[in-house]
């Protein structure tokens, strides 16, 4: 192997390293521990609202519940297909990368789906952030506002 194709076959194997990464920390969790949250009997609000931290304290109405368990339960199904196309992608680029011949037009349509997938994936989480705020109040919307502040000052500070 040219030292070229050590150098682009490195290159190309840290990059699916660390685009596999986030994949491997939310497999390492597991879906029963993130199921878990929802289904713990004695915190049944917060289940209804599907584990979202970000919507805790923000004291929703029953009707405010239910519309959002809908509006996720409508977007299950799309979530779950997109999840499991960033899965396969990861799995063909990794394996590729552990090939004796390493074929870099296949590495790159692996990584091009990859990239792909999580974007869908992204997008997906986005539109379904976009429509729960939709349902809020404004005075609730107020409250999320006042602790993203709160967290970027937070954060903020951690870097200075």
């Amino acid at each position: 192997m040219t030292i070229q194709a050590t150098r682009t076959f490195s290159a190309l194997a840290l990059a699916a390293a660390i685009i596999a990464a986030p994949l491997a920390a939310t497999a390492a969790s597991g879906p029963h521990a993130e199921g878990a949250r929802y289904h713990h009997k004695a915190d049944s609000q917060k289940a209804r609202q599907h584990g979202d931290r970000w919507l805790r304290g923000l004291d929703l109405s029953q009707a405010q519940q239910d519309q959002i368990f809908k509006i996720r339960h409508d977007q299950e199904q799309a979530v779950y297909d997109q999840k499991k196309a960033v899965k396969a992608a990861a799995s063909t680029l990794r394996d590729l990368s552990q090939t004796d011949t390493f074929d870099q037009a296949k590495a790159k349509q692996a990584a091009d789906a990859l990239g792909q997938a999580q974007g869908q994936l992204a997008l997906l989480r986005a539109q379904s952030m976009a429509q729960v705020r939709a349902v809020l109040t404004p005075e609730q919307r107020q409250k999320l506002a006042e602790r993203h502040q709160r967290k970027d000052k937070s954060a903020q500070a951690t870097q200075s």
